[in-house]
């Protein structure tokens, strides 16, 4: 390890804390963290015992005798801790640690292993974790400068984002640096190499030969469950195998039944297996996995790895099975690549095919194409016979009613035209999705709300043939949309919840998880507005749960997302910034299936301030909505768009007035209402002018406006950019603010902390400010929302 390493200060307050209490140390961590050359440089100047396990064995005598009586602690360093396999000396280490005239101090690549935890548990150890041994930002820039090293800001902040705190990729990068070369992508690339190179010459060649032949099969995928070990390997040992691994290193995790190795030991591991089995061998192990994400509907990392072993039937035949499915459950956007470049003759063979490629173009807002692959499929129908023909119809009728650039107005006649189509000749029609996994039945797969005026009597004429026809697609689909439909409408919210609880248990007797989410969602957004968020957070628990049993992993994203908007509301924006990571990227590609994260993410972008990118959002879903006929989000995007207009000072009363005015025609509110405190502003300025313009109904406004200052009041954190941060509150400020939530007034303060009153109004007034709020309540809420109080 390099003389310059800078010891965390966190690591070294450990061992410090340790020495004083006399208590034993287990230091861990992966390769290049400098372990040892911490405990080495802690221990400076002191005599020691050092001793290692990949020495064995040890002289006779290596361990201190027992000297009773001894006034001073004798101290006794023992690495490379996971490298001990002797029971004899495993049971010697445990009576060293009982020993009072022995400070021990254990390193290991590896977290406790389960012959020291009872021990631990008695003794109770400092461990000085992984975590704990990562160079900081200090310890970064004290090591560049001890080693000369000419930096900048922006090269600190790279280094911290990427090198994990791992010393030997900071040495390496101090080299380099020095050699003129800054940090970024080709650095990094060249380093991680490196480490790779180091790990498979240095350190794999230490493990035991069966555990490395298991990695480095196993390495074929970025990670795995105990299942697909034993598919990729053939090895009925892995559980004991992924033990042995445990005890090796810190280089491998396990989170619900998910196995993942560090990204640079798979880079080691892939190299080996290359040299060791060659690529045919690797292939067969990718074609183990490949078949077993096929037997478990994975379909995108089977096809990978079809790919990658030349398997291009099974291509093929992965491709039309995905296209069975409808877009919500189907891949279609992942795998655009496959469909893509495929040949055109290979498609023309296969109704699947064809529905598939017309349903991916037409979710690309490719019309023309869409259309091309349509027509396509009606000429082969034409010709076609018995069961194809039979298949080939079936996928028309399905295009007919779901190809998104086609809206919805002409829906309902072609469902009153499917029975004779298809069920009276023996077809049936293909899985279909109403939700395209959105919490909502009225905005989910097709826009329905032009159905909303005439929703009751629609749901006694035409909701069982609509069933009928979505079959268990439809179980539950009338009632969870026509609560839907009256919760918009701001009608009887015990109607509402009585409609969406019955779709509910109708979705779960044979139905689908994504009617169930629809129906989940407006009950969540009806909880929300009478302001019961902790049956909010109950309800998305459970529900998850059933998710997660039900394996319907398709909606978690989603459901994600309506959790962000929970923390919206509440102003938690630790939780919102979480959520922001692992949102879509709208400027590397859109993707209409992710219309519900986007206008998520919308709202994120407003209240993080971020006006320029929620417009320039809103632009790109405002033209999708043009384009395939979607009333629910064009309003949608009208609102939010006046909203940012608003706060950066632009010319938003008109469009303000458009949405208002193509809302009231549908009677909806909650569209609008529930924007409340984001919206409020907007309704102060312009409250009289609606009321006199006359060009909206009357008692429709009078409710819209109540309900709007009704939920902007009951969250007033919505949307509104978080100027604070708990390190803003510190000393008197920040005990007059607790002292606000206990209920005292000005006077019992000033009383309390012995200060005049006007200096405890100027500490109220600038802790509002910096709350960005103007009263009490609100002042609360959002120190609530810090962890203030």
């Amino acid at each position: 390890m390099d003389q310059n390493y800078i010891a965390p200060a966190s690591a070294l307050k450990k061992l410090k804390k340790a020495r004083n209490l006399s208590q034993t140390v287990y230091l861990y961590g992966a390769t290049g963290y400098g372990k040892t050359e911490l405990v080495r440089q802690y221990l400076s100047g002191r005599r020691y015992t050092y001793l290692s396990c990949e020495e064995l064995p040890w002289e006779d005598g290596a361990l201190p005798r027992s000297e009773p009586g001894r006034q001073n602690r004798r101290v006794v360093v023992i690495d490379d801790l996971h490298r001990l396999k002797s029971e004899k000396l495993r049971q010697e280490i445990l009576a060293l640690e009982e020993r009072e005239d022995i400070w021990l101090i254990l390193v290991s690549r590896s977290p406790l292993p389960a012959w020291l935890m009872p021990r631990h548990i008695k003794s109770v150890f400092v461990v000085v974790s992984e975590d704990d041994l990562r160079m900081g930002r200090d310890e970064i820039t004290a090591y560049l400068d001890a080693r000369g090293v000419v930096y900048t800001e922006e090269d600190i902040l790279y280094l911290q984002n990427t090198a994990e705190g791992n010393a030997y990729v900071l040495h390496h990068v101090a080299l380099r640096m020095k050699e003129g070369q800054s940090p970024g992508p080709e650095l990094r690339t060249e380093i991680r190499e490196a480490f790779a190179s180091y790990l498979e010459n240095v350190v794999l060649v230490c493990w035991d030969s069966d555990l490395l032949e298991f990695l480095m099969q196993v390495s074929v995928v970025d990670e795995f469950t105990l299942e697909l070990a034993e598919m990729i390997s053939g090895n009925l040992h892995v559980t004991a195998l992924l033990e042995q691994a445990g005890e090796a290193g810190n280089f491998i995790t396990q989170e619900d039944g998910t196995y993942r190795l560090r990204p640079v030991l798979i880079d080691a591991l892939r190299n080996r297996a290359l040299k060791l089995y060659g690529r045919e061998r690797v292939k067969d192990f990718k074609y183990n996995a490949a078949l077993y994400y096929e037997m478990h509907d994975e379909v995108v990392p089977a096809l990978r790895l079809f790919e990658e072993c030349g398997k291009t039937e099974r291509i093929k035949n992965l491709l039309i099975r995905n296209a069975r499915m409808n877009p919500g459950n189907g891949h279609y956007y992942e795998l655009r690549r496959y469909y893509f470049n495929m040949d055109e003759r290979e498609i023309e063979d296969s109704p699947v095919l064809m529905a598939g490629m017309s349903m991916l173009h037409s979710m690309l807002m490719d019309d023309e194409k869409s259309e091309y692959w349509y027509e396509k499929l009606k000429a082969f129908a034409t010709n076609a016979k018995g069961g194809v023909r039979r298949e080939a119809l079936s996928r028309l009728a399905y295009l007919d009613i779901g190809l998104p650039h086609r809206g919805s107005r002409d829906v309902l006649e072609i469902i009153k035209n499917i029975p004779a189509l298809l069920f009276d000749k023996g077809n049936r029609l293909p899985e279909f999705s109403v939700t395209s996994n959105l919490p909502s039945t009225m905005n989910g797969g097709k826009d329905f709300c032009h159905w909303s005026p005439d929703d009751t009597k629609l749901a006694k004429t035409v909701g069982p043939l609509v069933e009928r026809v979505l079959g268990s697609y439809g179980k539950g689909l009338v009632k969870a949309a026509l609560g839907e439909s009256y919760y918009e409408k701001g009608e009887d919210n015990y109607e509402v919840m009585s409609l969406l609880t019955r779709a509910q248990v109708e979705a779960g007797q044979g139905g689908t998880m994504e009617i169930a989410f629809a129906a989940v969602g407006v009950r969540v957004r009806l909880a929300l507005l009478q302001g019961d968020s902790p049956a909010v957070r109950e309800l998305l628990a459970s529900f998850e749960q059933s998710v997660r049993e039900n394996r319907a992993v398709q909606l978690l994203p989603n459901i994600q997302a309506l959790r962000c908007r929970l923390a919206l509301y509440e102003g938690d924006m630790d939780m919102v910034e979480r959520w922001m990571k692992t949102a879509p990227d709208e400027d590397r590609e859109f993707c209409s299936l992710e219309r519900y994260r986007y206008l998520t993410k919308v709202r994120c972008y407003l209240a993080n301030g971020e006006y320029t990118k929620a417009q320039a959002l809103l632009e790109k879903l405002r033209y999708y909505a043009e384009q395939t006929g979607r009333p629910y989000v064009r309003m949608e995007t009208g609102l939010l768009s006046a909203i940012t207009k608003e706060r950066v000072g632009g010319p938003w009363q008109e469009e303000l007035a458009i949405v208002l005015k193509e809302v009231e025609r549908y009677r909806f509110l909650r569209l609008i209402t529930e924007e409340g405190a984001a919206v409020w502003p907007l309704f102060q300025r312009e409250k009289k002018a609606l009321q006199e313009a006359g060009t909206l109904n009357k008692d429709w406004l009078r409710r819209l406006l109540a309900e709007a200052e009704e939920v902007a009041r009951r969250y007033p954190l919505y949307l509104k950019k978080r100027a604070a941060v708990a390190a803003d509150f510190k000393g008197v400020a920040l005990t007059i603010l607790r002292l606000q939530a206990d209920g005292l007034s000005v006077n019992r303060i000033a009383q309390r902390l012995d200060l005049k009153p006007d200096n405890v109004k100027y500490h109220i007034k600038e802790n509002y400010r910096k709350l960005n709020v103007d009263n009490k309540t609100d002042a609360l809420l959002a120190a609530r929302s810090l962890g203030l109080l």
